[in-house]
């Protein structure tokens, strides 16, 4: 046999040697550059979904008829965009007629705000995370690290809403959607170090470390309205101070 048979099949095994050698020398590294906002996604979500929940048990068809004007100036809420934009699409969804000018209304709504904010808790089944003292000379003090079995955490919003409306002429009382509450929440499930396992009214279902669990037929039926999709049925409040519409006739134009 020659030489030169001896030689070609040691020629692939040359080839491939000297470029693992070129790839490892040009072996690089990347970063990815990642930003926060002020304020959390899932807080902004909880918050929000808790306002919705509340403006959709309000009925405003006892002011269908009657040009009306929106008074925002009293009304505080972190997300006043949303809130604000969002009251006036369930009334205009509702018939009422808005006016951009106070002055070309007979009534004037004022919406407020009692609560809108978050809370949150956690739980732990294990060790908490603890300082250990220095008890030996020369030994520096160290640190316990947390050691959970089960970590439970649950964040969650409430809002709380009421409406009223007056003649702008006479300024005497002709509506009151009566008190509303709305809430949501977030809850994060660690097990034995593994999780989190996600759950609560913004996901519209169950995750595990960013998976889909699949859900129950109950989750199911209120996945829909929770993640905002079509209108928002009126239905009645589980909370709910008294309603009271006045006779609209006294202060309609003669």
């Amino acid at each position: 046999m020659s030489m030169e048979a001896e030689a070609s099949p040691r020629r692939p095994r040359a080839i491939l040697a000297a470029t693992c050698l070129v790839l490892a020398g040009s072996a690089g590294c990347g970063s990815t550059r990642m930003s926060h906002t002020s304020r959390t996604g899932t807080e902004q979500l909880l918050l929000t979904n808790a306002w919705d929940q509340a403006l959709g048990q309000v009925d405003f068809r006892p002011l269908i008829g009657v040009p009306v004007f929106l008074e925002t100036s009293y009304l505080e809420a972190i997300d006043k965009g949303w809130v604000t934009s969002s009251l006036r699409q369930a009334m205009l969804a509702q018939g009422v007629l808005l006016r951009e000018e106070k002055e070309d209304a007979q009534w004037i709504v004022e919406p407020r705000t009692g609560a809108y904010g978050t809370d949150d808790s956690e739980m732990l089944i294990g060790i908490p995370q603890m300082n250990v003292p220095a008890t030996i000379p020369g030994l520096p003090a160290g640190s316990v690290p947390e050691i959970p079995l089960i970590k439970k955490s649950d964040q969650h919003a409430v809002t709380k809403l009421a409406l009223f409306a007056y003649d702008r002429a006479s300024g005497q009382l002709v509506w009151n959607s009566g008190t509303v509450i709305g809430a949501s929440n977030d809850k994060n499930l660690h097990i034995g170090g593994l999780g989190p396992i996600q759950s609560g009214s913004i996901r519209g279902g169950t995750e595990f470390v960013g998976v889909k669990i699949p859900m129950t037929a109950h989750e199911d039926e209120q996945a829909p309205h929770e993640q905002g999709g079509g209108a928002v049925p009126f239905s009645e409040p589980a909370i709910r101070g008294p309603a009271e519409v006045l006779d609209r006739d006294d202060f309609l134009p003669r």
